[in-house]
């Protein structure tokens, strides 16, 4: 009978220890969701979301929380999802991105999706998945410079040689 009791005492015991730690589990996993879907201002009115690692639902569903949630917070009106470091696309990512690029939309935000490796764009096309209606560049680099910055209105241009080399010295003088 007591030898029952402190069987039952100790499956309880463990029970809910195991219990807590998957919940701790759980936490840990949500919380490493978030940090892995950084939402980077870039430039006045321009946002970057870099995404690396493979995408599913529930990671697309953080960006695109993220994402959305950095738009209303910053008043962004482009926004470059740079998927440089997905290992691949399947129609699923696909389409993930796409409704993250239309519910930014609604936001007032336009996306561009920058790091379209040949590979991937081989595969969105053999998927028959249509981005005619969203604007993409090969690097993150080439949608910043040429469609982020023209959206905006602004413009980078490189330093004179002169204005780089200038430098005040200070002599001292003799008395």
């Amino acid at each position: 009978m007591v030898s029952t009791l402190f069987d039952e005492l100790g499956l309880y015991t463990t029970e809910v220890f195991q219990a807590s730690r998957e919940q701790v589990i759980v936490r840990q996993q949500q919380e490493l969701l978030e940090l892995s879907t950084p939402v980077v201002h870039l430039w006045d009115g321009i946002l970057a979301l870099p995404l690396i690692g493979t995408l599913d639902s529930a990671r697309t569903q953080v960006v695109m929380e993220n994402l959305l949630q950095k738009i209303v917070e910053t008043g962004a009106t482009i926004s470059i999802i740079d998927i440089t470091g997905v290992p691949t696309v399947d129609t699923l990512v696909a389409q993930h991105l796409l409704k993250t690029v239309a519910a930014a939309r609604l936001m007032g935000a336009d996306c561009i999706i920058s790091g379209i490796r040949p590979q991937i764009a081989q595969t969105i096309v053999h998927l028959g998945v249509n981005l005619s209606n969203v604007t993409t560049k090969a690097t993150l680099a080439a949608a910043f410079t040429v469609v982020a910055l023209q959206h905006t209105g602004k413009s980078v241009s490189a330093a004179s040689p002169r204005a780089r080399t200038t430098r005040t010295t200070h002599r001292p003088t003799k008395d």
